[in-house]
């Protein structure tokens, strides 16, 4: 008996079994668009970091002003996110489909609208309690870092949206 392993073609190509025949499908994860992807993304951040430089009071270090960046003044953060929801638009498309059958997790809806709860709570409490004689320990100790722990909550809510169906 031998052991047969999959080579590069193999792999692409997924056999979709039938009643009447088997039907193969191809399946392209990544190719070219990845590399495109990636470089319209530090396209975007670059665009960005030069869009602070050109509607600020400085100038580039050891290059000064980009006729370019300067000419389109606020439209540039515009083109800037454009690029970046290109980029991700474009990286989106190369994942590879889900599995017949494939659910997401069962308790992701309860676990966001826990999660998105307790950050706000957390920020609340937060602003009620800063300027007050109230408190807490370990909490108060915390002084800003409550904001960042808060809003650590809620993104944790927009992580658990993701496996939400």
């Amino acid at each position: 008996m031998s052991i047969r392993t999959p080579t590069a073609a193999s792999r692409r190509l997924t056999v979709v079994s039938s009643p009447k025949k088997p039907v193969k499908v191809r399946r392209t994860l990544g190719g070219w668009r990845h590399p495109v992807a990636l470089a319209l993304l530090l396209l975007a951040v670059g665009w960005a970091v030069g869009t602070f430089f050109a509607t600020s009071d400085r100038d580039f270090p050891k290059v000064g002003t980009v006729p370019v960046l300067s000419g389109i003044g606020g439209w540039n953060w515009a083109v800037a996110i454009v690029l970046a929801l290109v980029a991700t638009s474009i990286a989106d498309r190369t994942r590879p489909p889900a599995a017949p059958g494939a659910r997401g997790w069962r308790y992701a809806g309860l676990a966001m609208s826990i999660s998105a709860i307790l950050g706000l709570l957390w920020v609340v409490v937060f602003y009620v309690i800063s300027n007050t004689s109230v408190h807490i320990p370990f909490y108060s100790d915390l002084g800003q870092w409550n904001i960042l722990i808060g809003m650590g909550f809620i993104i944790a809510a927009f992580g658990f949206a993701t496996k939400w169906e």
